[in-house]
């Protein structure tokens, strides 16, 4: 199991884990993409601090987005969304352009970059006291 490390609290404890869907859990491999371009999801979660998201990465004719999803207990989740071309190297490079929710409402980068970084101050002070 790889670890990763939490942006939140810094510690070496973000897990992944893939998730599968109600039809995929009896195939092999279901949360893997297939060639026609299905969708591949995997949920993060930190075992100090409780951060967690998660990232669903989809292609449908030719359009390829990878959305990370972050919610915080029944605090609004915060969303974005990357749209890549080509969909082989998802790093933030080649990424044509983002898209930013609060909930369901478009909001700027800005904004919501300014609550990721207020929800990982509560999550790393919880964890510290």
């Amino acid at each position: 199991m790889e670890k990763l490390q939490c942006k939140a609290c810094g510690s070496i404890s973000m897990v992944p884990m893939d998730v599968l869907g109600d039809d995929e859990e009896n195939e092999p491999n279901a949360s893997a993409p297939d060639q026609d371009g299905n969708s591949q999801t995997r949920f993060y979660t930190c075992h100090v601090c409780g951060d967690n998201w998660l990232s669903v990465k989809e292609s449908h004719m030719g359009d390829h987005t990878v959305t990370f999803v972050h919610q915080m207990g029944m605090s609004p989740e915060l969303k974005r969304i990357a749209h890549i071309e080509p969909p082989a190297a998802a790093r933030s490079a080649n990424v044509d352009y983002w898209e930013y929710y609060l909930d369901d409402e478009e909001i700027s980068a800005e904004a919501w970059h300014d609550k990721l970084i207020t929800r990982r101050k509560v999550l790393k002070s919880i964890c510290s006291n």
